[in-house]
């Protein structure tokens, strides 16, 4: 393992075998298994301005940046909550 990969670099390459093993055994890697929606646009439901509710499927987890929803996109799907659920 390179030392200069993060934590977060590692559950990402972890996240994208996730999605590799969902397609060798037949799986769309266009579109989320959990929430159906497309791999680039996880489900969010955000009320009064805050996400209470998400897809933290690891089909988003290539798709989801810093940039999206003005980062809080982002910190939902990465949240330690969230990281467990896909362990």
């Amino acid at each position: 393992m390179n030392n200069a990969m993060t934590k977060r670099d590692m559950l990402k390459a972890r996240d994208a075998k996730i999605v590799a093993n969902r397609v060798r055994h037949g799986g769309s890697a266009t579109h989320c298994p959990t929430c159906t929606r497309p791999a680039f646009h996880p489900y969010r439901r955000i009320v009064d301005g805050k996400i209470v509710e998400g897809c933290v499927d690891a089909c988003h987890s290539a798709h989801v940046s810093p940039a999206s929803h003005s980062g809080a996109s982002y910190e939902w799907h990465w949240r330690p909550e969230a990281i467990a659920l896909r362990a």
